[in-house]
């Protein structure tokens, strides 16, 4: 609930802040990569949802923008239900 997770969806396009995905995944302060979430959070498991990365800044060059129908079935025309 911290960070607003209980809404995200399949295919929803997220930031992720001071997260550096140039060379594998790193924190690094400033940085923004942009990915597409592609699985849930597994309490079992003890990891929250999956993205896999579209693109990254480690030099914070990309600003996010929130919009709540940032989802990639929606881009792609495949659901307008979202």
């Amino acid at each position: 609930e911290k960070y607003g997770l209980e809404d995200l969806r399949l295919g929803d396009l997220v930031a992720i802040q001071n997260a550096d995905h140039s060379y594998g995944r790193i924190y690094r302060e400033g940085a923004i990569s942009v990915g597409i979430v592609v699985h849930s959070d597994c309490v079992t498991s003890g990891h929250g949802p999956g993205v896999t990365t579209l693109f990254t800044s480690s030099n914070g060059k990309i600003i996010p923008k929130i919009a709540p129908d940032a989802n990639i079935a929606k881009l792609l025309e495949l659901r307008d239900d979202i």
